[in-house]
């Protein structure tokens, strides 16, 4: 549930981010709100997708790191791997 409402986050930030992108380029583009939302959905299907692989990468190196630091040193006698 968790992970669902990060990807909810994503989700609204993308669109944030992609109607600021909208915003401050207004002046290049002239068309039909139709072609304007578009335009913005389009932007945000990109920022969602790289903040997604981001957010991927971190909670891997994340689990990875805690489970290095988690994992006990071989006691006397056992053999060291």
């Amino acid at each position: 549930m968790k992970s669902l409402r990060t990807v909810l986050l994503f989700v609204v930030l993308a669109f944030v981010l992609s109607g600021l992108f909208y915003y401050l380029t207004a002046g290049t583009v002239v068309a039909t709100w139709q072609a304007k939302l578009m335009e913005i959905a389009t932007v945000a299907i990109f920022i969602f997708i790289v903040l997604l692989i981001i957010y991927i990468i971190a909670k891997t190196v994340v689990k990875t790191t805690t489970a290095i630091t988690k994992k006990r040193p071989p006691q006397n006698g056992s053999p060291k791997v």
